[in-house]
């Protein structure tokens, strides 16, 4: 299945017919069912061997609390209504958030891009559009991924 629009053998991006290089839109995805096994297939594929058998990791334990933060804050909202839909500022903060996950992506490419294009945060963060089920499992999927970042060896 082709998760990008455009993509080609050279990654995430496609030829302009100008020759220039145009970013791929990315796809909405759903939260996988398995979302714990995708979790710690994330993140023991981001991780290198350390000596003492745990895994070591670009990604620090403060860049992904941090991502974690934002969607916590939202899931304290969330998690005591009962409405199908997310409240408006529900939907703005996540909107937030994915920008500043594309920010933090931008900045740190080795570390933070890796491991948002890994765990396809910002194909999942479509996905959830303004449903509040989605929201819930996607905080879940965050949630496991902090754990097995921390689980595996994940240390600042």
């Amino acid at each position: 299945m082709n998760r990008y629009q455009g993509q080609t053998g050279n990654g995430y991006q496609r030829q302009r017919s100008n020759g220039s290089k145009q970013a791929a839109i990315l796809e909405a995805e759903e939260i996988p069912a398995d979302y714990v096994e995708s979790a710690e297939r994330v993140m023991r594929g981001l991780g290198t061997e350390g000596d003492n058998g745990t895994l070591r990791f670009k990604l620090t334990t403060s860049k992904i609390r941090n991502i974690f933060s934002m969607v916590t804050d939202i899931y304290n909202v969330e998690s005591r209504r009962r409405e199908p839909e997310l409240k408006q500022e529900s939907i703005s903060a996540l909107q937030k958030m994915r920008v500043r996950i594309l920010y933090d992506a931008g900045r740190e490419k080795d570390a933070v891009k890796s491991f948002v294009e890994a765990a396809h945060l910002l194909q999942y963060i479509k996905g959830i559009g303004t449903n509040r089920e989605k929201f819930i499992n996607f905080a879940n999927y965050m949630e496991a991924l902090v754990a097995y970042h921390r689980y595996l060896g994940g240390d600042d």
